[in-house]
């Protein structure tokens, strides 16, 4: 009877040990995506799932419309960097990090709707007005270079990029909306 002592104990360490294994294995595969479920889900629970990006838009460049001459066609990214989260129905943008400092630039030219400090959640901001659609430019590291109803040229510096408002870490948050409706980005980029 005393040889099976502790032999509970093994099998649970075992247990413990498979399930650790198991779990490492997981945040190794999915590495940068689990982060991103994990900070989606946590940005649909406090902000309401996509909401706040399109009050955001209406609260400083109004409504919007569409021009007759359709969607728009993007000869370059906002900023340099990697695309760390897409376009989904709880992140109606797209985000690109990189290191703080790193120029942001207009897609196109437009004319400056809002530039400065958003009480929303999104630091430092720009939002152009394209004549047919709109952009928005989240999470600047200072003041925006650019000022409200300044005219800026295709590919102009309107700021850097940074780490302000909600945000976990330096990245652009970018957004286009046609119309009334934000869509997915990565669809007019390059």
């Amino acid at each position: 009877m005393n040889e099976r002592k502790g032999q509970g104990l093994i099998e649970y360490a075992l247990l413990i040990a498979l399930i650790a294994m198991v779990v490492l294995g997981a945040a190794f595969l999915l590495g940068r995506n689990l982060y991103t479920i994990f900070y989606g889900i946590t940005e649909a629970l406090q902000f309401g799932c996509g909401r706040v990006s399109a009050e955001t838009f209406r609260s400083y460049a109004g409504e919007g419309s569409l021009s007759p001459g359709g969607p728009p066609t993007l000869s370059h990214r906002p900023a340099e960097g990697a695309t760390t989260q897409g376009y989904w129905f709880c992140h109606k943008a797209m985000d690109i990090a990189n290191d703080e400092g790193v120029p942001v630039r207009a897609v196109a030219a437009g004319v400056v709707r809002f530039a400065g400090w958003s009480d929303r959640g999104y630091g430092y901001m720009v939002v152009l007005d394209h004549g047919g659609y709109q952009s928005l430019y989240a999470h600047l590291k200072e003041q925006p270079s650019v000022t409200s109803g300044q005219s800026v040229p295709d590919g102009a510096v309107i700021g850097l990029m940074g780490n302000t408002g909600f945000s976990t870490g330096p990245h652009l948050h970018f957004e286009i909306r046609l119309g009334s409706e934000l869509v997915d980005p990565s669809l007019y980029l390059p």
